[in-house]
């Protein structure tokens, strides 16, 4: 190798300078999106419980129709709201438990149309905020019939 095609301690040092460099870049970045995913549900975690009201207010029904309606446009818009910023409901009726999307809050003997083990009732919704779980739902599970006889 000739001497003009030698590195030199000033172009190693600029090297490792330039990958320092992109290293801090990609770090900067990745904290970043990280800081931006954790803003986004530090501010929508608290509208949930709103959100509830809404839904439970709408189960309650309502003897004034305008109030009524107003109460579900405002539900709808909320929720469009919710989904603009990113958040989607999670679906858990009819499905298998899986404890890392479903909290039991009760739990019901299966009456033969669904198998143990089975979400029956959804309680409160749940919440996913892109791959990440925002808020668990709230479920009734269906347990195996216990046999009559047990504490005999």
């Amino acid at each position: 190798m000739t001497e003009a095609n030698t590195p030199t301690e000033a172009d190693e040092r600029h090297l490792r300078l330039r990958a320092d460099f992109d290293n801090f870049r990609r770090r900067a970045a990745k904290e970043c999106e990280s800081a931006q995913r954790e803003g986004r549900r530090a501010a929508l975690l608290p509208l949930l419980p709103v959100l509830d009201t809404l839904e439970r207010a709408l189960q309650t029904g309502s003897s004034d129709r305008e109030f009524y309606d107003g109460v579900a446009a405002t539900r709808r818009l909320f929720v469009a709201a919710l989904r603009e910023a990113g958040a989607e409901p999670i679906d858990a009726v009819g499905q298998p438990f899986d404890p890392n999307l479903h909290e039991a809050v009760a739990a019901v003997p299966a009456d033969g149309t669904v198998a143990p083990g089975t979400v029956v009732r959804e309680v409160r919704r749940g919440w996913r905020l892109g791959d990440e779980l925002l808020r668990p739902v709230g479920v009734i599970v269906a347990t195996a019939q216990e046999p009559a006889d047990q504490w005999r």
